[in-house]
């Protein structure tokens, strides 16, 4: 017969494991930073379409803002296509390129030192408040009295200050674990995020100060306005730029599993690029105050820069040798490819930009939209979802091996990119053109109308690619199998 086991009295029970309030499992923090992007994707391309609504309809559109929600005139909150605007640059930047560019540069650091990352808390004190600055400074823009007025630079003083914190907790992380590796030269990915995050802090951090000398003292409003723009440019150039070809360094080596072409032209590309990104951001000083010799300089570091991104891509397309046939099918380096075609693109208009006679001819434009769309929504974006195709499964330990989902967000995405960016810059050149003509403003309006009508369109088409980003994610993490992955391995071989 039988013998039932004794039932275990509370105080024989094992004690049950205490999750630690700060997640410390290898790639927690990048997980983190890798899905609050995908949401910031669909919320900034959702902004976005709504900005050229507004732009279209701007009177119909304001009125049923605010018939639908009343509180907006009770509290003086501001909604004008200007604000929409901002909120929608600051979500493209701040919360999905710069949250995928944390998690890129998290990732990618441990497997190429060879160590875990140091101090994974640090990382998460990145994660919040860089996050919570982010939000809280979106929706700082909308009130007024406590908004700047610039692009990227909107946010009011609080929230820069939560962004600087965020900033320098991953700064620790990340030169806390390269210095723990020891190694003397280290792979070239980690020389353009090294760059990338001082540049990107050292720029915020005059933008903030900038916004304190507004504020408090007075300082001369031109000259507030030409460090915004500064800083603007110097994001885009050091920030997004650096992580970007960072990012691809790595991604192309370790998809296709053969070695990088040529480790003396990255290292030439890297120092040609950390020299002229700072100086296409002189360019940006664009102001009868301003000497025209600096802003000449800085226009030839924006038309240069073209040198160091065809030096990267030519090296990367060679890095492709008998692996072509991998970008058949949706996945990491068809993402990859895309990514590079992007980035010429970009790189090109905005060297064309950098001329005299087009920037009389497009100045305060569209195209100036345009062709930063094609840096950001374009390259920058599908290097992160090339990141995420390949590093989520290792951050969530799942066995993926893709779904429909992973085509819809790569042929969403390219669409939706491509066509917002084409249409801003042909409504750039006819605006230009419409205002050398002397068109009246309702003229010039629709004119522009189905341009702008086409491109939130293409934003539509991006949000539809982020929430397909999202489901995917959301089903690897609760459908796939679990599956064991190193968090550090060897780093991608150069060739010399």
């Amino acid at each position: 017969m039988a013998v039932n086991p004794k039932k275990l009295r509370p105080y024989d029970q094992p004690p049950r494991v205490r999750r630690p309030l700060i997640p410390s499992r290898p790639d927690s923090a990048a997980t983190a930073f890798t899905v609050l992007a995908a949401l910031w994707l669909a919320a900034a391309t959702g902004l976005g379409a709504l900005w050229l609504l507004t732009l279209s309809f701007p009177d119909q559109l304001h009125y049923e803002m605010e018939f639908a929600v009343p509180i907006i005139g009770t509290l003086g909150i501001e909604y004008s296509a200007d604000t929409v605007f901002s909120a929608f640059t600051g979500a493209l930047v701040f919360g999905w390129l710069s949250n995928a560019a944390f998690a890129a540069i998290l990732f990618i650091t441990p497997r190429l030192t060879g160590v875990r990352l140091r101090s994974e808390a640090a990382a998460w004190g990145g994660v919040a408040f860089w996050n919570l600055g982010v939000a809280s400074g979106i929706a700082g823009i909308y009130i007024p009295q406590i908004a700047a007025h610039s692009p990227l630079a909107e946010f009011p003083l609080p929230s820069d200050g939560l962004m600087l914190l965020g900033m320098l907790s991953v700064n620790a992380a990340f030169w806390r674990t390269l210095l723990a590796a020891g190694r003397q030269l280290p792979y070239v990915s980690i020389w353009f995020f090294g760059v990338a995050l001082l540049a990107s802090m050292g720029a915020y951090a005059l933008g903030a100060a900038a916004q304190a000398g507004a504020t408090f003292i007075n300082l001369d409003e031109t000259a507030v306005a030409l460090i915004y723009a500064f800083v603007a440019r110097a994001l885009a150039t050091y920030w997004i730029l650096g992580v970007t070809l960072g990012t691809l360094l790595y991604l192309v080596p370790r998809v296709t599993l053969n070695a990088l072409a040529s480790g003396g032209l990255a290292a030439a590309a890297w120092l040609l690029w950390a020299v002229l990104a700072g100086l296409s951001a002189v360019g940006a000083l664009v102001d009868p105050s301003v000497p025209f010799v600096i802003t000449t300089l800085g226009n030839v570091g924006t038309i240069l820069l073209v040198a160091p991104i065809f030096m990267v891509v030519a090296d990367l397309a060679m890095s492709l040798h008998g692996r072509w046939a991998m970008a058949l099918s949706a996945g990491t380096l068809a993402y990859c490819l895309v990514a590079m075609a992007f980035l010429i693109g970009s790189s090109v208009l905005e060297a064309i930009g950098a001329l005299r006679s087009v920037q009389g001819l497009v100045h305060g434009t569209e195209w100036v939209v345009g062709t930063s769309l094609f840096g950001s929504l374009g390259a920058a974006t599908f290097a992160f979802l090339a990141l995420s195709d390949h590093g989520a499964p290792r951050m969530l330990r799942r066995d993926w091996g893709g779904s429909l989902l992973d085509d819809a967000t790569l042929w969403a995405t390219f669409a939706g990119a491509a066509m917002a960016s084409l249409a801003l810059v042909g409504a750039g050149i006819v605006h230009g053109s419409l205002i050398l003509d002397g068109a009246q403003p309702d003229e010039v309006s629709g004119t522009l109308l189905w341009f702008r009508l086409v491109a939130a369109g293409g934003l539509g088409l991006a949000s539809l690619g982020a929430v397909c980003l999202l489901a995917t994610l959301f089903l690897m993490y609760t459908t796939a199998r679990r599956a064991d992955y190193t968090a550090v391995d060897v780093a991608p071989a150069a060739a010399e």
